[in-house]
């Protein structure tokens, strides 16, 4: 038992001293930490608001189709008006 507590020490110490030299300082692995999480944040939103803009665009062009479809054409008073014949009813018996 006493082996394995003195390896595992061993080892730990090892371990901590390679990134102990690998790093600088905790300091400086904090700060590097902080700058991915920045960034990651910044990316997200960025994409987070691409989408957004991307949704919004599509009401906006379902938006000018409906007006168009509702809104009816200018009215030329200068052509007399035109008579449309209904179509006929057939009675399929």
């Amino acid at each position: 038992m006493a082996l394995k507590t003195v390896g595992a020490f061993a080892s730990g110490f090892a371990a901590g001293w390679i990134a102990r030299s690998l790093v600088g300082s905790t300091r400086e692995a904090a700060i590097g930490a902080l700058v991915i999480v920045d960034r990651l944040r910044h990316e997200a939103t960025r994409l987070v608001a691409e989408q957004v803009e991307r949704i919004q665009d599509f009401f906006a062009e379902g938006r000018a189709y409906y007006e168009a479809e509702r809104t009816p054409g200018p009215v030329d008073d200068a052509s007399p008006p035109r008579v449309v014949p209904l179509r006929e009813r057939t009675n399929a018996a």
